[in-house]
């Protein structure tokens, strides 16, 4: 009898750690997958880590984050990342909507946009096209503005297809970026994106 509870209370003690452990990843992961931490800082729709934090300097869902997202990342002296999921005005980005991203030259030694799928990968395309930085975007007349067009259908320039993907995301490299911009990340100077359709 005393050795029946016992093995009943190790199997119910074993059956908690693991549902312990189940539940404890399960939080994780899904924190993980939530782009969001202590370290981060919203400006506007962009997502980036704090001007005080680094990757030897960020909290530890920040640093699993990158490990899972951005396992080569540069660090922040050499390079800024900004992410987003949503337009604007804060509306998930749909594939099946058209989206204009507008915005001037960056200041930065090099800089570029990148869309990724829900997975996190680059988006097959019929035009093997997966982002636009400083030396292939078409510029208008001024030079300086430029307008890229997320859609899943054919645009005539400046085209960066969303086709056949559940949920995309953008993500803006600033390599090298100037000190006047590391200190001006707002609103006005990163690229907005607005649905036209």
């Amino acid at each position: 009898m005393a050795l029946n509870q016992k093995i009943k209370k190790i199997g119910l003690a074993t059956a908690l750690i693991i549902l312990a452990i189940v539940l404890g990843s399960a939080v994780g992961v899904y924190n993980i997958k939530s782009g969001k931490s202590d370290s981060q800082r919203i400006i506007g729709n962009w997502q980036t880590v704090d001007k005080d934090k680094d990757l030897n300097s960020a909290d530890l869902l920040t640093i699993a984050q990158v490990a899972v997202y951005g396992p080569y990342a540069l660090t922040k002296k050499e390079v800024i990342y900004l992410s987003t999921n949503t337009d604007s005005d804060g509306n998930v980005l749909d594939p099946k909507s058209d989206y204009i991203i507008s915005g001037k030259k960056l200041d930065a030694k090099y800089w570029s946009i990148t869309a990724y799928d829900e997975n996190g990968f680059l988006i097959k395309n019929p035009i093997n096209k997966y982002s636009y930085n400083l030396e292939n975007v078409k510029y208008e007349a001024d030079s300086t503005s430029f307008k890229i067009n997320l859609s899943d259908s054919a645009q005539k320039e400046n085209w960066l297809p969303v086709n056949n993907i559940k949920k995309p995301s953008l993500i803006i490299r600033l390599y090298l970026p100037s000190q006047k911009l590391r200190n001006n990340l707002t609103t006005e100077t990163l690229p907005s994106i607005k649905k036209i359709k």
